[in-house]
């Protein structure tokens, strides 16, 4: 009477031995990708046959919500050589997988481990596991040897708690968020300047006139469960041209690619550890900000493991000069970047452009449009600013002219040009209208002014405006505030006959005028018409003023140079388009600029 058993079973008494029931296992555990997990079981000859062999293989979860590793091994007993209940890495590397058990006497229990690594790849709450089954296998020793079940209801599930993370900030601050309160520190510069963290995962140096070099200390952390490369990375936005930067290790040497997938890198990690970063900026020495934007490096940490995993950090340079741009709140004594969002011209935004009036003469009056600004000495004596801009605004003739930008101050600083504020005037005698004489960290809000033109075409118009000090020198150009022209609309054209009555075999003469009567383009304009009833095709022919062959088609899709010739069906539609771009049919490469038009003549026999 052979018998046998492997326990722990499932946690299910109702479930068969032939069949594992994942859903309650017999062993749980809980571990992160590319961790080894190990089970103990034991397997006990219950039956009255003694020197039995069994085979051990794996069964999959039957209904695949458990995932089955690729790597599912066994080992004897043995291999535990410190007796300590698991196997470690060094004991499994020592030990030969098996794969049967054998010689195992009448009410004797042989233990045994089932091992396998979870995948690198796994996700968290991913599960996989297994289920060693046991096959008895024929005992020669014995005739008529019966059949034994194998022994599969003993599964396990190991539960996959991933978590990968990793910040970086400040030094000494890797979550930035000023805890712990990390002082201003000197930089390890030739020259250092004083580098200040916030808690707003930022941290800040003033530079002067003959600053060149700041290196800032950066410090990362792994938050995840595991061990981690972290790879670091840089963008730099708002340096002047000729700015490097470099990442270093503490030492000072250049920051290497440890795990050869071509990012510099702070090493592996371990759980909670944390490793410096340098961050060197170089930059021309008295060089200023760009408009716009504040001279910043983002840092980032990106996680090996989780590549989804990342932080920024950024560290800021302040640069000496001037600040001219659009007004920015809670920036006292101007912005030195300028960070604030570019404004459009007010009216002349996307949102409500610029619409001109559907006729336009001589005399007809410009459009005015206004943009907020302002200026702002940051350097450290009093100074005077000429400040000029020109506006190049394209007309609906093809032409473009540049229009001057005046300037006014916006004495309330409501960001808009009122009654009675005074235009900039010019007090060095130099031709450019000017601030007057600014103290150091002094203010003045403006309004820029842009007369459109009545005939200006359909654009994004960009102001080129420039703020610069006749005696020092600096010089910040804002090339990024718009006023928008919108689109005017295109009349329908317009048809005419040259008879108002006429009787069976006279002929009607109808001519159709497409005219681009908008401030924009059209592309692939075209005339068509169709052949009235009770009459008979002609001829149909086209003019433009617009440069290229006249091409002519039945369908609006094939089209051809070759004049459209009679007969045609009744119904039949003709139409005419302008081959601006000379390739042969009419397409959106073909364009009527305003004011041209197509002119078709459509000549027809009354039945």
């Amino acid at each position: 009477m052979p018998d046998f058993t492997i326990t722990p079973n499932d946690n299910n008494s109702a479930g068969p031995r032939t069949a594992p029931t994942y859903a309650v296992p017999a062993l749980n555990a809980t571990a992160k990708p590319g961790d080894t997990v190990v089970f103990l079981y034991t397997l006990t000859n219950t039956g009255n046959v003694p020197s039995e062999s069994y085979t051990l293989t794996n069964t999959p979860d039957p209904t695949a919500a458990v995932k089955t590793p690729e790597n599912i091994r066994f080992f004897p007993v043995s291999a535990d050589t410190n007796n300590d209940g698991t196997l470690s890495a060094t004991e499994i590397a020592a030990s030969t997988a098996i794969t049967t058990i054998t010689g195992v006497n009448q009410d004797q229990a042989v233990k045994f481990f089932q091992v396998y690594t979870i995948p690198t790849t796994a996700t968290s709450t991913d599960k996989f596991g297994g289920d060693p089954t046991g096959d008895r296998q024929d005992n020669p020793g014995f005739t008529n040897d019966p059949a034994v079940a194998k022994d599969a209801n003993n599964s396990n599930v190991t539960t996959v708690d991933r978590k990968d993370a990793t910040v970086i900030g400040p030094k000494n601050d890797p979550d930035g968020n000023g805890t712990p309160t990390t002082a201003p520190y000197p930089s390890t510069d030739t020259t250092p300047v004083t580098i200040t963290p916030s808690a707003a995962d930022t941290q800040t140096a003033q530079a002067t006139t003959t600053t060149t070099v700041v290196t800032f200390t950066n410090t990362v952390q792994n938050n995840g469960n595991r061990p981690d490369v972290f790879d670091i990375t840089t963008g730099q936005n708002g340096f002047p041209t000729g700015t490097t930067v470099e990442l270093l290790k503490p030492d000072g040497t250049v920051l290497p690619d440890t795990d050869g997938d071509g990012v510099p890198d702070v090493g592996s990690l371990t759980p909670g550890q944390t490793a410096d970063v340098l961050v060197r900026v170089t930059f021309p020495a008295g060089s200023a900000p760009t408009p716009g934007t504040v001279p910043t490096v983002t840092v980032t940490t990106t996680s090996s493991n989780d590549p989804t995993k990342k932080d920024d950090t950024k560290d800021i340079v302040n640069l000496p000069g001037l600040s001219f741009g659009n007004p920015t709140p809670n920036s006292p004594g101007g912005d030195p970047t300028p960070v604030g969002t570019p404004e459009a011209g007010t009216p002349g935004n996307p949102g409500t452009p610029i619409i001109p009036p559907t006729t336009c003469t001589a005399n007809s009056p410009a459009i005015q449009s206004t943009v907020a600004m302002e200026i702002a000495n940051l350097g450290s004596a009093p100074d005077t600013f000429d400040v000029s801009g020109t506006a190049p605004i394209k007309l609906t003739d093809g032409t473009t002219v540049p229009v001057a930008v005046k300037y006014f101050v916006d004495t309330n600083g409501n960001k808009a040009l009122d009654a009675g504020e005074p235009a900039l005037t010019d007090t060095n005698a130099n031709g450019i209208a000017d601030t007057g004489a600014l103290a150091a960290g002094a203010e003045l809000k403006l309004i820029a002014v842009v007369d459109v033109p009545c005939a200006a075409a359909a654009q994004t118009i960009t102001l080129n405006q420039t703020a610069k000090s006749p005696t020092t020198g600096v010089t910040v150009t804002d090339p990024n505030d718009t006023i928008t022209v919108g689109k005017t609309v295109v009349a329908a054209p317009v048809k005419t006959v040259d008879k108002a009555e006429a009787k069976p075999g006279d002929k009607l003469t109808y001519t159709i005028v497409g005219k681009n009567t908008s401030n924009a383009n059209v592309t692939k304009a075209f005339i068509k018409d169709t052949l009235p009833t009770n009459t008979t095709y002609v001829s149909f022919t086209a003019t433009s003023t617009a440069t290229g062959p006249i091409l002519y088609s039945t369908n609006g899709t094939t089209w051809s140079a070759a004049p459209i010739v009679a007969p045609q069906a009744d119904g039949v539609t003709v139409y005419a388009g302008v081959d601006t771009n000379n390739n042969g049919t009419i397409d959106p490469g073909d364009i009527l600029a305003p004011g041209q038009t197509i002119t078709g003549t459509f000549t027809v026999t009354v039945k």
